[in-house]
């Protein structure tokens, strides 16, 4: 359930999701006691087991509360936990109470338990009586005509209002009440939203510390990614162009040997068979230079090497380009070969008939999507295909999603950051379909 985007029925939704939080406000104080005696009894060894439950619990409280604020205000919380080591009960406990996090949690299941249950409680009951005393005097007109009706919901001490006639002096107060609820009602519950948000999100020091680790991982991704193309490109020197140069070096010698001995015509086949040699040294260092930096990422820009991509892919590949901007070399190079291995991907394993790939923006984002109508079922799997792009792209605080649902599509959208595109590239063009 997600939270209405038109203010009138978001305001009329309200009244729905105070009561989901007045439910929680009473599970809290269930907690709120349940932690309170806990206290008392971790003390005693069996208690560190009640406090693990107990702590685990408010938890799983805190996640609902999360998950039901973040939809009303349309934020995403993150949840601040640590993971949770695999050791003894009473080292856990030890654990869960140095966490920060624990705290916070506990601070708002105290004001959830009290505040929290005094601001639902108040605008639920502004907005009940609203409701009840604009209804009741058409009910008591319609249901009991001018008969005089004894309720003691209706007698303020000073004035009984207990007749249909004297039900109507009770409209003002329901309008006042409604236009109350109205203005101020959604303003009142964001408010205490808000104070959620503060202690059940990470604080700035959590958020430095899990982007400090994103970063360190990111880098040694990076580093790792770096060793092993070294590794490739060594590998490729030594068993291919090398291996080829070294037997063209003993052709051309076979062939002055048979030249001295008075064999020329030995001697000419010999050079031949060098000059195709030297032919396939050339274009197996030539295929591996593209490996290192496409010549046609310099020539066309991204998009443009997109195309060509496309003209060369075994399946009908579309590209639409609606970014207009040129990007960096190095963010170029990786992100071409980031598309190329997720089309690979998709030949090997989506059984599609065709793809499509959109390149665009996404408010500070550059966005890469593609596009397949294939059998679905595609995941991000350690050691895979989609994982390499991902380490890829995470060395630019780049992102990967992956949407896949058994029988297709699959749309596999990658993101950069757009602050590393350069303006006024050669591919200035409004939308550009290059179908094969």
């Amino acid at each position: 359930m997600s939270m209405p985007t038109n203010p009138i029925t978001r305001r009329l939704a309200l009244p729905g999701w105070s009561v989901l939080r007045f439910s929680l406000t009473l599970v809290a104080a269930a907690l709120l006691a349940a932690a309170i005696v806990t206290g008392v009894l971790v003390v005693f060894w069996i208690g560190i087991p009640v406090a693990v439950a107990v702590f685990l619990a408010i938890r799983v409280w805190a996640n609902a509360q999360r998950r039901v604020i973040g939809e009303q205000l349309g934020v995403h919380i993150p949840v601040p936990y640590r993971a949770r080591p695999k050791a003894r009960i009473d080292q856990q406990a030890l654990w869960l109470v140095r966490e920060a996090a624990t705290w916070r949690d506990v601070a708002w299941l105290a004001i959830d338990a009290t505040l929290g249950f005094m601001v639902n409680l108040l605008y639920l009951g502004v907005f009940g009586v609203a409701v009840y005393y604009l209804v009741q005097p058409l009910l008591l007109v319609t249901i009991f005509h001018a008969a005089p009706i004894p309720m003691a919901v209706n007698n303020f001490g000073f004035f009984d209002f207990d007749t249909p006639a004297k039900t109507l002096l009770l409209v003002p107060l329901a309008l006042g009440c409604a236009a109350a609820w109205w203005r101020w009602g959604e303003l009142f519950l964001r408010w205490y939203s808000h104070l959620g948000v503060l202690l059940l999100g990470p604080t700035a020091k959590a958020l430095l510390t899990e982007r400090v680790t994103e970063l360190r991982q990111a880098r040694d991704q990076t580093v790792d990614h770096a060793a092993s193309e070294l590794r490739r490109i060594e590998r490729d020197l030594h068993d291919g162009a090398q291996a080829r140069i070294a037997a063209l070096s003993l052709t051309l010698g076979m062939a002055e040997e048979l030249l001295h001995h008075g064999r020329p015509d030995q001697a000419v086949a010999l050079v031949g068979e060098a000059r195709q040699a030297c032919s396939d040294a050339l274009e197996e260092i030539r295929q591996l230079v593209r490996g290192i930096h496409p010549p046609v990422l310099a020539d066309r820009g991204f998009t443009g090497a997109l195309q060509a991509m496309a003209l060369d892919h075994p399946l009908p590949v579309s590209v639409v380009d609606r970014l207009g901007d040129k990007l960096a070399p190095p963010l170029e190079a990786a992100v071409y070969f980031a598309t190329n291995e997720v089309l690979t991907n998709i030949t090997k394993h989506a059984e599609a008939t065709q793809v499509h790939v959109v390149v665009g923006r996404e408010r500070d984002r550059v966005a890469i999507e593609v596009c397949d109508d294939g059998r679905g079922g595609a995941v991000v799997a350690p050691g895979g295909g989609l994982d390499g792009v991902a380490r890829r792209l995470a060395a630019f605080d780049g992102t990967l999603d992956v949407s896949s649902p058994e029988g297709g599509p699959t749309v596999v959208t990658m993101t950069v950051p757009a602050a590393v595109v350069v303006r006024g590239g050669a591919d200035n063009a409004p939308d550009r379909a290059a179908p094969r």
